[in-house]
């Protein structure tokens, strides 16, 4: 049988090349909470929600329950100790994630006054939708995502309000480290022919990973493909004028400004 990579009067074969790129995306959020006092008077198992941040294409949520976490039941008492998780944005797609994660509270001056060692931890996104106070209305429902159930007791809290609690404020810092895999340009465009038309196209394919399961991409053949994160865009907010390419304050100006800004006055 003749082999039909090998047949004579074959049209030119199209060629293409493509390559993905993996890299360890990490990030912060400082989720502040004013009104600590107050916050306690929340039932048992109920949270505070952090608006949305994302690190390494996904969006994530961090939660606060002031009287014990998702283990306490309506009619349970109120714990001794706050909890607090991390928790994947759910969407329509189903996946897992694994991310490293760390928890920390901060002094009045974005200092870490107590942390804990960073973990490993899979997130769910099965598609369906939950809700809390605060944002993270898309969650995963059912999923609360990886954290302490007994993160810092409340008499400890108390005994270090003037460090921890100043001005009745309780700084929540998270750190989140996740593999973030995107396509890499390794030849020219492909030029596809369509017969239908009678004219050459060049091919481009998008970014699509979580539609595979979480760390793909879809239909890529050569091209410059420029792709980042939303956590790496600059939206020209710092102060300076606020051009792509200025040089943003470091991790502890960011922290210090967070801290310092003014609470509404209603």
């Amino acid at each position: 049988m003749s082999s039909l990579l090998t047949a004579a009067g074959a049209a030119p074969p199209v060629r293409s090349a493509s390559a993905v790129v993996a890299k360890a995306a990490r990030g912060f959020h400082v989720f502040r909470v004013d009104g600590y006092s107050v916050t306690t008077t929340l039932p048992a198992g109920e949270r505070l929600t952090s608006q949305p941040f994302y690190v390494g294409g996904r969006c994530w949520y961090v939660d606060y329950y002031p009287n014990g976490g998702i283990d306490d039941s309506a009619d349970s008492t109120d714990s001794n100790a706050i909890a607090v998780y991390l928790r994947l944005q759910g969407t329509h797609i189903k996946e897992r994630v694994r991310a490293e994660y760390k928890f920390g509270l901060l002094d009045s001056t974005g200092t870490a006054a107590y942390e804990l060692p960073a973990e490993m931890g899979i997130f769910s996104s099965p598609g369906r939708a939950g809700a809390g106070y605060g944002g993270g209305n898309e969650s995963a429902a059912g999923d609360p995502g990886c954290g302490y159930a007994s993160f810092f007791t409340k008499e400890d809290l108390g005994r270090r309000r003037e460090i921890l609690l100043k001005e009745d404020s309780l700084a929540i810092r998270c750190d989140v480290a996740v593999a973030e895999v995107g396509p890499l340009a390794v030849a020219p465009p492909v030029q596809m022919h369509d017969a239908r038309m009678g004219r050459g196209r060049g091919m481009v394919g998008r970014w699509g990973g979580r539609g595979r399961g979480g760390y793909g991409y879809d239909n890529y053949c050569g091209g410059d493909y420029d792709y980042e994160s939303p956590d790496e865009y600059d939206d020209g907010s710092h102060e300076g004028g606020g051009k792509r390419g200025q040089q943003p304050p470091d991790d502890k100006e960011f922290i210090r400004r967070c801290l310092a800004a003014q609470r509404r006055k209603d």
